[in-house]
């Protein structure tokens, strides 16, 4: 456990807040282990009382300084508080994080960083890389300024499914890979992989881009192919870059219907008739079973405990874990179990 280690000790003193747990036990370490063991302890108070009584508190002196009281009978141990300093840069929210990296920096619009210390920068350059600009409305390789890095993608411009204007790509996934799994870490950092693939539109190169973290957007557009046939739908979303929807785990909703999910597969698609939960960081109950980043999960009753279809980009769970792109559906009585692979393009605007 990352904690383990992380108490300080303030002698003599006793925080009066409400207990998540009380104990009788042998010494100091036993008190801090049942801390540590508890999801919801940060700091506890170690009170001589005839016998040697551990109380677990879910709170710390940061948070309540005003019941933060002296006492001749008690220690008082905490995990130190990594945002009473501040760490942040550029006024962003700092947001203790006692199980993982000490602290989180929530940043405002336009920053990004572990400090949120760094600007996010996405211009165009406005020109081709052929530097033709009478051929700058027209799909190709373009140069973005991100982090005032030069980055080539290929911008897709004109109505290919998504409708007019240029399209900057995000990730190609491929179904078949579990590069970006649904449990895979590049969801929820700041790695690319395969910058070449950004180059090269819309074909079986898996790739995720800088863009990811980078880019704000008002138009997410999603396509897959299967075979020969591509097909794409637009999510209307307003976000400061993909990561920020998907990064934190956090399920966030979307409601274009399970019609319009299915048309990404085509004739093909199925999915169970009940559930219907679609949106971003989509789980059951169950979290064996189906589960997508982005895309839709069903089931064969209301409830969305065991829900054995899916739709969608980053999916695993069963029946088919290894599914990390398409369509996965048994128990289906519509148009029949599913088992498709599909390569998977995201894109923003």
């Amino acid at each position: 456990d990352v904690r383990r280690g992380l108490f300080s000790i303030d002698e003599f003193r006793y925080l009066n807040v409400p207990r998540v747990g009380i104990f009788s036990v042998r010494d100091d370490l036993e008190c801090t282990m049942r801390c540590l063991q508890h999801p919801s302890c940060i700091s506890v108070n170690l009170a001589l009382e005839i016998r040697l009584w551990c109380e677990l508190l879910s709170s710390d002196k940061y948070s309540n300084p005003k019941e933060f009281r002296q006492n001749e009978s008690s220690y008082h141990y905490y995990i130190v508080n990594m945002c009473a300093d501040n760490p942040c840069a550029n006024n962003a929210t700092c947001r203790s994080s006692f199980t993982d990296n000490l602290y989180q920096c929530l940043c405002p619009a336009g920053y990004k960083g572990s400090r949120c210390q760094s600007e996010k920068s996405t211009s165009w350059v406005d020109t081709l890389k052929s530097g033709n600009e009478k051929e700058s409305n027209m799909s190709g390789v373009v140069t973005l300024l991100v982090d005032s890095q030069p980055l080539s993608v290929f911008c897709h411009m004109g109505n290919f499914g998504c409708g007019d204007s240029g399209w900057t790509p995000v990730m190609k996934i491929d179904g078949r890979e579990t590069t970006f799994h649904y449990n895979a870490p590049y969801w929820s950092n700041y790695k690319e992989f395969n910058l070449a693939g950004g180059e090269t539109g819309f074909d079986g190169q898996e790739s995720k881009l800088p863009t990811y973290w980078n880019t704000s957007f008002s138009k997410i557009c999603l396509g897959m192919k299967i075979d020969q046939q591509l097909k794409f739908i637009v999510i209307h979303k307003q976000a400061d870059s993909l990561y920020s929807l998907i990064a934190d785990g956090q399920y966030r909703n979307t409601s274009l219907g399970r019609d319009k999910w299915k048309e990404l597969i085509g004739l093909q698609g199925s999915l169970q008739d009940d559930c219907n939960k679609e949106g971003f960081n989509i789980v059951c109950s169950n979290i064996q079973t189906s589960k997508a980043r982005i895309g839709i999960v069903s089931n064969n009753e209301n409830k969305c405990d065991s829900c054995d279809s899916r739709i969608g980009f980053g999916t695993g769970g069963s029946p088919n874990n290894s599914n990390t792109c398409g369509n996965e559906a048994v128990f289906v009585k519509n148009n029949g179990d599913s088992h498709i692979n599909a390569m998977g393009y995201i894109l923003v605007q």
